[in-house]
């Protein structure tokens, strides 16, 4: 596997400060997609009422990229076209098709048209709402795609359905290759690794390397520890695989530790880092690669 680095990180923020939450990303070839909200991050939990009018409207929010600017539109979801529902159901979960009856149906999103991400561009988000102004800026990074995937069997043979996903990853020879993962099976939406999404390089730089890869899952799932990580024979599995930039990678690593250590005594406090200034959350790029692979 790529490493996990551990790192505490503490940032103070006054008890009942309320915060706007940015929930942003740009892949190649696709619109930017941003979620604003009021201290009520979606990130992979089920979408609520409660979230639904945490959303925060009428936001002034552009980006800035290659000499240009682009201001965005708020939008409902339901609004887009069909192959743009798809990629903001990869980032945050969302199943589809989306209900009429369900919260989803209310959500709006910040997008243009005119705007498609393109690697190695920098863009540079600004947003006005409420007075207030928030920033930040990512990347597209490079794709760094794995070389190939496969299947093991479980070790028990009383379980003799399910199978482990395997990769082999040639890690470029340049230090600082971040990656988040999302996998998807027959029926379901992209879900991020359950446990841990991301991945960096700082002990494997330059190797290439083969090991299990975590099955995804939403984060409300309660999931069963004999069956846990597995695929099933005969399921076709795609990967979505993203390099990222390292504050990109700060975010979700801190996120993840943060939900790990929850209700853990002997745990570290760990305040998840952002990369925007003047509110919460992430603004962040995917420089994607796709596979596919059936179990047999």
């Amino acid at each position: 596997m790529l490493i996990s680095c551990e790192e505490d990180i503490a940032i103070d923020l006054a008890a009942g400060e309320e915060k706007f939450v940015v929930q942003g990303h740009i892949e190649q070839n696709a619109p930017p997609y941003v979620i604003l909200s009021r201290s009520i991050p979606v990130f992979g939990s089920a979408v609520t009422e409660a979230f639904v009018n945490a959303i925060v409207h009428r936001a002034a929010i552009t980006i800035r990229s290659a000499g240009r600017v682009y201001p965005l539109q708020e939008v409902l979801l339901t609004s887009l076209p069909t192959d743009q529902q798809q990629i903001i159901s990869e980032q945050f979960g969302f199943p589809l098709p989306i209900e009429t009856n369900s919260p989803l149906a209310k959500v709006t999103v910040y997008t243009s048209p005119d705007l498609k991400g393109e690697i190695g561009n920098t863009y540079h988000l600004q947003i006005t709402a409420e007075g207030k102004t928030l920033s930040a800026t990512t990347t597209i990074p490079t794709p760094t795609p794995v070389d190939s995937l496969w299947f093991r069997p479980h070790p028990n043979p009383k379980n003799d359905s399910l199978v482990t996903l395997w990769y082999r990853y040639p890690d470029p020879d340049t230090l600082g290759n971040n990656v988040r993962f999302f996998t998807s099976r027959p029926s379901e939406p992209f879900y991020p690794g359950y446990q841990a999404s991301v991945l960096t390089d700082e002990f494997v730089n330059g190797r290439t390397i083969e090991f299990p890869l975590e099955r995804g899952y939403p984060k409300s799932a309660k999931v069963d520890l004999e069956t846990y990580s597995y695929f099933k024979k005969g399921d076709t599995v795609r990967l979505k695989w993203a390099a990222i930039d390292y504050q990109h990678y700060q975010f979700w690593f801190t996120l993840e530790a943060d939900r790990a250590s929850n209700g853990n005594p002997f745990g570290f406090p760990t305040t998840v880092r952002s990369n925007v200034t003047g509110g919460l959350g992430i603004w962040g790029g995917y420089g994607v690669s796709r596979h596919t692979v059936i179990s047999r």
